[in-house]
């Protein structure tokens, strides 16, 4: 698989969860303590700021990964489990480190409601999770 296309699929995959959390948080649906962090920030650098994000703590997964398991990205199902393991506590990890040092700006209310950690890590397994399903079932079967 490849590793600069695993980064990009999860970076797309970032920017356009934040387009949609940025509507749902901004129309009263979802996340209502999200919308003062988008409330004065432009849509297209809060979804960049989200795929950076993903990017950073992917690289860093990336490089866990083939130190402890020794495989960059996953290929089986035992793999993945591990992997997905991994990305929680590294994702917990990126979440705890945004809010510690207060990166974004508007998401006291957000962290304040939510807790710390534990949705910073679903995101990034979220955007895993479809990212190896693109490369691996998707693209894979286009190219087939």
């Amino acid at each position: 698989m490849n590793t600069y296309l695993f980064l990009l699929y999860n970076f797309i995959i970032g920017f356009v969860s934040d387009l949609i959390l940025n509507y749902l948080s901004t129309n009263d649906i979802f996340v209502k303590s999200l919308k003062s962090y988008f409330e004065n920030k432009n849509l297209i650098v809060a979804g960049i700021y989200a795929g950076l994000t993903i990017v950073i703590a992917l690289i860093v997964q990336i490089y866990l990964s083939k130190i402890i398991f020794k495989y960059k990205i996953p290929n089986k199902f035992s793999e993945i489990v591990k992997y997905l393991i991994l990305a929680y506590i590294v994702g917990y990890i990126f979440d705890y480190i945004i809010y510690k040092f207060k990166i974004f700006d508007g998401l006291e209310q957000y962290y304040k409601e939510l807790g710390v950690g534990h949705w910073g890590a679903i995101a990034f397994i979220f955007s895993i999770l479809i990212s190896l399903i693109i490369q691996k079932f998707i693209i894979k079967n286009y190219n087939n």
